[in-house]
């Protein structure tokens, strides 16, 4: 079974977003899973099963959907610009995990 740690980013100034949504979630291998909600126009469970149907795994989170960033960018680019963001601040999660764990002599 795959590992996967959770991260929710803060609420911005005078807005109240579900924790869900400001939510993605890293693999110990650092592949980044992100709300299939960002799709847009389909449905979360739509986007799963199209995931699952790619060979993609899945995962649930707050009851719900999370599907593999690289592939939504890829299937569904509505908010692709959005996802490089979560993309780019997972990487930042992962540095600062890597520099607290330090050397592994």
């Amino acid at each position: 079974m795959i590992k996967i740690h959770w991260f929710a980013v803060s609420n911005p100034e005078q807005k109240r977003y579900p924790e869900w949504r400001r939510s993605f979630g890293i693999t110990d291998e650092g592949a980044v899973f992100v709300p299939a909600a960002m799709a847009g126009d389909s449905s979360e469970h739509q986007v799963m099963l199209c995931a699952a149907d790619d060979g993609q795994i899945t995962a649930v989170h707050l009851d719900h959907h999370f599907v593999p960033s690289g592939w939504l960018k890829r299937e569904f680019t509505k908010h692709r610009e959005l996802i490089e963001i979560i993309e780019a601040r997972a990487q930042l999660v992962i540095a600062a995990t890597f520099q607290q764990a330090g050397p592994t002599d």
